[in-house]
């Protein structure tokens, strides 16, 4: 197991009506002047809005609204936040939504005290982050784990190319998790998040390094814990339980990044693909990473034979696989893990989500264009067309 540094900050209050202690945790930041940040209206239609406000109205603090931040947030998004921040001195920002609002705010955060503009502190310039302004977050679609990492997620230039940002100072300060905010998220939206958590989970899971038992462990136990739980959801979108395993599930995937921790490589290659097929057709990320996942398993298995046995762990410890061989193990697995994807209700393949053929050379491009993706193996363009075009039907 490779050395390594853990540790999450973040304050989560989760459960029911955790927004009881949202004056308490503002308190305890010394907040005066908030940025509630949210996406496209859905917390006004669904009553999360108005318990958010009555309880910045208890706490006594001054409240500068930004609404409007839409999925994959773009540096527009950020650029507007960063000049409402520092016009209106703002000194606490609440981000309430899923990811995409919650990652905005991070590099809202990032980009108010900094001298330049916010684009040089993405990917490799996210080491020229030396503060940041205070950052609590109310979740309300789970999936991306935003809620509790220190990373984010932006869409930036003509080719909608996403790039991450990522520092310690950009963990929140607080997470309130309520299971009930999730109740009214779509069928579609919900299954998606579902996904993305297992994806997290799962990427990490199969790299190299097997010496890493107490995060694989770990990591098979929330594994079968989404896949228990996210067809209790399809069948009763306010299952309290289902909705708060998958909501604790989905942060845990993610917080702090702690399931890959110890290993010597470190890359989401499917994350990868899957961008690209977000940037072009804005497709849900989840929907992109199911549609991708059995393919890379199977180009993976054939490029590189040291994993099979790891495939095979994977199809026995989490899905109970029985076959003794570890290859048919190992192909079972991906079988089954097909079958669920189907089972939450997302497309099969890349044809039946609308992508266009004749796009897929484009798609690899693009996805190879920072060097090569690497995990269980080496990912170049060619390998990339290779993945979309077995996902294609």
């Amino acid at each position: 197991m490779e050395n390594f540094f853990f540790g999450i900050p973040t304050r989560a209050l989760f459960g029911s009506n955790q927004i009881q202690h949202l004056g308490f945790l503002l308190g305890r930041e010394q907040a005066q002047r908030v940025l509630l940040t949210y996406g496209q209206g859905s917390i006004k239609r669904n009553g999360i809005y108005e318990a958010v406000i009555t309880e910045l109205g208890k706490a006594d603090v001054e409240v500068v609204e930004f609404p409007g931040i839409q999925s994959n947030p773009t540096l527009e998004d950020v650029r507007r936040g960063i000049q409402i921040c520092r016009a209106k001195d703002i000194d606490f920002i609440l981000a309430v939504g899923g990811g995409s609002v919650i990652d905005a705010s991070k590099a809202i955060s990032a980009g108010v005290p900094f001298a330049g503009d916010v684009q040089e502190l993405l990917a490799q310039g996210s080491a020229k982050i030396a503060e940041a302004l205070p950052l609590g977050t109310i979740l309300t679609m789970a999936g991306t784990g935003s809620e509790l990492n220190a990373g984010a997620m932006l869409t930036v230039g003509e080719d909608h190319k996403k790039i991450s940002m990522i520092h310690p100072l950009l963990f929140p300060r607080f997470s309130i998790l309520d299971p009930t905010y999730t109740f009214t998220v779509s069928e579609h939206h919900s299954m998606a998040g579902c996904f993305d958590a297992l994806s997290h989970l799962m990427e990490s899971y199969f790299l190299p390094d097997r010496t890493t038992e107490v995060q694989d462990g770990m990591n098979e136990g929330v594994m079968k814990t989404i896949l228990r739980n996210a067809p209790l959801i399809r069948a009763n979108p306010t299952d309290y339980n289902a909705r708060a395993n998958i909501m604790w599930a989905s942060s845990m995937a993610l917080a702090g990044f702690q399931f890959y921790l110890g290993k010597s490589v470190i890359d989401f290659p499917v994350h990868t693909l899957s961008h690209e097929l977000s940037s072009l057709y804005d497709m849900t990320h989840g929907v992109a990473l199911a549609v991708l996942m059995p393919s890379w398993m199977r180009f993976a298995l054939a490029k590189a034979p040291d994993s099979v046995a790891t495939f095979a762990v994977f199809a026995r410890n989490v899905f109970g696989v029985f076959e003794q061989d570890d290859r048919e193990a190992a192909l079972r697995g991906i079988e089954l893990l097909e079958e669920f994807i189907v089972a939450l209700g997302m497309p099969s393949c890349l044809r039946d989500a609308g992508v266009k053929h004749e796009r897929l050379e484009y798609l690899a491009r693009k996805a190879a264009e920072e060097g090569p993706m690497h995990g269980v193996c080496e990912i170049g363009e060619k390998e990339a067309l290779e993945i979309y075009s077995a996902s294609w039907e």
